[in-house]
């Protein structure tokens, strides 16, 4: 079964999602119904239910007086719902308030013999949630997208359908009888032209044609419900009769991280999936600068590139190379930024699926002559349409010279010189200083690995704004006393840092990480449990310095 709707919703950007919107109101096979104040779980805010065919998107809008910045949580505490903070104000989740309505829609539906295939939620808002990055993951769990910081100007108003396939009508039908039988009493759905005036208008739906069941002429009758269930049966015919004329979308498929080398040897590889908006990502990475410029200067040219041959097939394309190496120290961002620029490079239409295949020297190190090769062989498998990312590259190429691990650039560089084999980037990661030298030691991977991007330490400030970050993650906030204390912790840390293997935003991790601890423990031999507020205040006595690796000193002469 091809999915029609849902696709287009869970793949936009924040920032085309009105466009969308619109675009989606104009397909002749969609319809939008308004089921604003139809039940007491939404109460007056708008939800429009969007459907294809047997797919549903529940579109709610989350409007308030004053948008503010919130930090989210979709975690449920003590039979409570999830709780957003912003300031000194506090809320119920507006995305669990979404699922809740979601669940009782398809609950509704199933009910009633309404055949329903896929539902998804999308939640635009006008206040801008702090932990947006960190909270998507959750959001998808929760099968809903969030579209957040539409800060200026008032509510988006969505054109509804006035003209219902038989599909989207019988779904009306069901959800407007379930709502009068739980005593909720839906305001009439053709009341609101009332309030453009504190609307924009923005064009998002279109009558459909004339043939078409007009809702109108059904809304009083009574005998309508007793031939529901007949509706829905006769759409599901359709609806599997258009499936069967469709095409399935193209989902990648991502490989296992599973690597079989011989008989008795089990190697696995991290498969990272490439991030659904790998353009916003970037550029709300702390510092980067560099980075940001270099990557996104790559990428136009190779977006121009293939806009080019697109156009004019005759022309001679510029030579644009996709691998790279990447240069710094740990907790520098390297791995981050490989996932974003493979769903950049997916974007611009020169790789096909966008993820990264994350391994290193004993990846390809096997215990049989020849082991190396099978390894090559399916690692590269792996990272077909995606991009290969070889930590600590350098290693690859020690002074022994039995060593295996030798093998393995010259066999990649053997198959970087086919053109033939294009969907796939390769990115060489590890400390400057190595990483140079085997550089000088191999100079054609100098000409293999054109691009190079320098990954610079954090600076305390940085530092302190990767901490802020992830302490909104759980809602937590530092007391001043506490911020004190945090920063002089940090920056002694920093002081007697060793150079070569500190572990910048690794380090800020682990710190957090033992904060965590001592205030869970402080917490819950805390007295005062009926302090929720207290919870959530990081304190000196959470504050434990952690062991910091400091450059040894030398002794003698």
């Amino acid at each position: 079964m091809s999915l029609r709707l849902i696709p287009d919703f869970k793949k936009e950007g924040n920032s085309n999602i009105l466009n969308l919107i619109g675009s989606v109101a104009r397909k002749h096979d969609v319809d939008c119904m308004n089921i604003t104040g139809f039940c007491k779980t939404t109460g007056e805010t708008p939800v429009y239910v969007f459907v294809s065919g047997n797919e549903v998107v529940i579109l709610m809008i989350d409007w308030r007086p004053v948008p503010e910045e919130e930090i989210a949580d979709e975690e449920e505490y003590f039979g409570n719902p999830p709780t957003y903070f912003s300031g000194k104000n506090k809320r119920d989740s507006p995305v669990w308030r979404l699922s809740e309505f979601s669940r009782l829609y398809q609950r509704v539906m199933a009910d009633a013999n309404v055949r329903l295939t896929y539902v998804w939620g999308v939640l635009i808002t006008n206040s801008t949630f702090i932990n947006y990055d960190d909270m998507t993951f959750f959001w998808d769990m929760m099968g809903v997208s969030v579209f957040h910081g539409y800060g200026k100007g008032s509510i988006p108003f969505v054109h509804y359908s006035y003209k219902y396939h038989s599909t989207a009508l019988a779904q009306y039908k069901a959800f407007r009888l379930w709502c009068e039988r739980q005593g909720d009493l839906p305001r009439d759905p053709y009341a609101f032209e009332g309030i453009d005036a504190d609307y924009d208008e923005m064009e998002f739906g279109l009558d459909k044609d004339d043939n078409d069941i007009d809702i109108q002429s059904f809304v009083d009758d009574d005998d309508f419900l007793n031939d529901l269930d007949e509706f829905a049966d006769d759409d599901e015919d359709e609806d599997m009769e258009d499936d069967e004329e469709d095409t399935d979308i193209d989902l990648p498929h991502f490989p296992s991280g599973t690597m079989r080398l011989g008989q008795n040897k089990t190697i696995n590889v991290e498969i990272l999936k490439p991030l659904p908006s790998p353009r916003e990502e970037l550029e709300k990475m702390v510092g980067c600068q560099n980075i940001k410029t270099q990557i996104s200067d790559l990428i136009e040219l190779t977006k121009y590139n293939k806009w080019m041959v697109d156009h004019y097939p005759k022309w001679k394309q510029h030579h644009v190379s996709l691998h790279a190496i990447f240069l710094g120290r740990p907790g520098t961002g390297k791995t981050t930024v490989c996932k974003i620029y493979g769903g950049l490079l997916k974007e611009a239409g020169v790789l096909s699926k966008g993820h990264v295949v994350v391994c290193n020297r004993a990846t390809f190190l096997g215990s049989n002559w020849g082991d190396e090769e099978n390894a090559i062989r399916q690692v590269l498998k792996k990272a077909r349409g995606g991009v290969l990312m070889i930590d600590e590259a350098y290693l690859l190429n020690s002074n022994h010279p039995n060593d295996p691990g030798k093998l393995i650039l010259p066999q990649f560089m053997d198959i970087l010189s086919n053109e033939e084999k294009r969907d796939v980037a390769i990115v060489l990661c590890g400390y400057k200083e190595p990483m140079q030298k085997l550089l000088d030691l191999n100079p054609g991977l100098a000409s293999r690995f054109p691009n190079h991007f320098e990954f610079k330490d954090f600076s305390i400030q940085e530092l302190m704004e990767i901490t802020y970050r992830r302490l909104s993650e759980y809602g937590y906030h530092f007391t001043k006393a506490g911020l004190k204390k945090y920063k002089a912790v940090l920056a002694e840390a920093y002081k007697v840092r060793n150079p070569n293997n500190w572990g910048n935003a690794r380090f800020v991790a682990n710190l957090l990480e033992n904060i965590y601890l001592f205030h869970a423990k402080r917490c819950m031999r805390s007295k005062n449990n009926d302090d929720t507020k207290a919870f959530f205040n990081i304190t000196p006595a959470d504050i434990q310095p952690i062991e910091v690796p400091c450059e040894k000193k030398r002794i003698g002469f």
